[in-house]
């Protein structure tokens, strides 16, 4: 028998919730710490196809990367998001955790996955919590590292186009670009690239970035490559899922832990 306050102790464990930004709304966010589960879904948003998906397969915790809410809420309307997400997940008997910036700037989150990918070497964050430095499961927000052998800005784009499956990857630069240093952030990064530019990287790798953003790095020399938010961020569930299982194993807890598969990127491609 697991309770959610369990899972909860887990998940601290793998990527303190301490990691998290100030602005940041990690942890339970619907039911209670007493409940008891059985089998739990893991996903990248609180989305009402994911609570369908959960609830499919008689799962009684969804742990998101994503919050269903970073601030406080004055009121909760079952007809509209996110009171009907709250309500749903009520009358399913389904509770939500969420880990967002603490699993971002992770030993093994999904900045960690991107490194992974990418086989960077001499990696380090492109800004870190002082506080934290020196944690063996701090990573820090960010990170800029070496790529193993030749790479153009070309080849690189073209590597994690399939990589991704195919998606559209956005490219700003001159694709001839020789590639040495990288820089890598999950989810959202515009507002990283003036740390990226202090870094001296060739080129940012990260998700959600704007035109003013290319026109700053393109202005400034600098490559960028947007992979998109979902896709920066999806390499880090079956890890977290495995160890989520791993430690149910360790406990001698009968839990069962899935990876959703009905989660696909909102955005579609026209052709």
């Amino acid at each position: 028998m697991v309770r959610i306050e369990e899972i909860l102790q887990w998940i601290d464990s793998w990527a303190p919730f301490r990691y998290a930004e100030s602005w940041d709304n990690c942890g339970l966010q619907v039911g209670s710490p007493m409940a008891i589960v059985t089998r739990v879904l893991v996903a990248l948003d609180p989305a009402s196809s994911v609570l369908n998906e959960a609830h499919q397969l008689g799962c009684q915790c969804v742990v998101t990367h994503h919050p269903l809410f970073l601030r406080p809420i004055s009121f909760v309307h079952t007809d509209s998001w996110p009171g009907s997400i709250i309500s749903q997940a009520l009358l399913s008997g389904i509770n939500i955790i969420a880990a967002h910036t603490n699993l971002d700037a992770a030993r093994h989150g999904a900045n960690a996955m991107l490194e992974e990918l990418l086989k960077l070497g001499a990696a380090r964050p492109l800004e870190a919590q002082t506080l934290h430095c020196g944690e063996e499961q701090y990573l820090g927000v960010g990170l800029v590292g070496l790529l193993p052998g030749e790479n153009t800005l070309e080849s690189l784009a073209a590597r994690l186009n399939g990589v991704f499956g195919g998606a559209v990857v956005r490219i700003t630069g001159n694709l001839g670009k020789r590639i040495t240093s990288v820089a890598v952030c999950a989810g959202s990064g515009g507002s990283m690239i003036g740390k990226v530019l202090a870094s001296g990287a060739d080129v940012f790798i990260t998700g959600d970035l704007k035109y003013h953003d290319a026109r700053l790095a393109e202005e400034s020399g600098l490559a960028l490559i947007d992979i998109g938010h979902f896709a920066s961020e999806k390499l880090v569930l079956e890890p977290f899922c495995d160890f989520l299982r791993s430690k149910a194993t360790s406990e001698a807890a009968e839990l069962e832990v899935f990876v959703s598969k009905s989660e696909e990127d909102p955005f579609k491609l026209v052709a």
